[in-house]
């Protein structure tokens, strides 16, 4: 897709996107010692772009996730907000139990659907129901909340060598709860 070819909604999410990369990439040069974050941050931001300019963003979701958070069990999915029920939009690595608990405990996911503030379950200061965390839940990234309809990125258990998530990962999930919904939503609107 050319970038002359994007709808206006697409260009300016385009547009904001491509000035945070800029600025990932700045600081990455200015901050020596946080070059990891900034660099993760970059690789991020620009694997959603190209998404959003190819139209393929439930494959870059699962790239981001994997590569980057070391998650390769996940869910992209949206919930009905007047009936409570699941549509998987994505499922990667996911046994039939967890899909299945997921699909039965959509009101208490949607629950932890907050714009911008990813849940992290394996907090020590966390709330969360134990139901969901025994569920091999990680966290839950915000992707939309709208009058129809709520989104999100369910990640569940973590590679082996990983033991959580660390303060880069965590600054790429707040950077996943920003701008991979709105990415999602404007390729699912065509």
């Amino acid at each position: 897709m050319n970038p002359d070819s994007r709808t206006g909604q697409d260009s300016s999410l385009a547009d904001i996107m491509e000035a945070g990369s800029r600025d990932f990439r700045r600081q990455s040069i200015e901050q020596g010692s946080d070059l990891s974050l900034w660099t993760k941050l970059y690789v991020a931001n620009q694997t959603m772009l190209s998404a959003l300019q190819q139209r393929r963003m439930s494959e870059a979701l699962v790239e981001i996730c994997s590569n980057l958070l070391g998650c390769e069990e996940l869910a992209i999915i949206e919930i009905n907000r007047e009936t409570g029920k699941v549509q998987f939009v994505t499922v990667e690595g996911l046994q039939k139990e967890k899909t299945d608990f997921v699909a039965s405990n959509g009101r208490q996911v949607e629950g932890r659907i907050s714009p911008g503030n990813p849940y992290v379950c394996a907090d020590p200061e966390s709330t969360i129901e134990s139901e969901l965390v025994d569920s091999g839940i990680s966290a839950i990234v915000p992707l939309w909340v709208d009058v129809r309809s709520s989104g999100a990125l369910i990640l569940f258990q973590l590679l082996p060598q990983r033991s959580g998530f660390d303060a880069e990962d965590r600054e790429v999930l707040n950077l996943l709860s920003i701008f991979a919904g709105p990415c999602l939503r404007s390729q699912r609107r065509d």
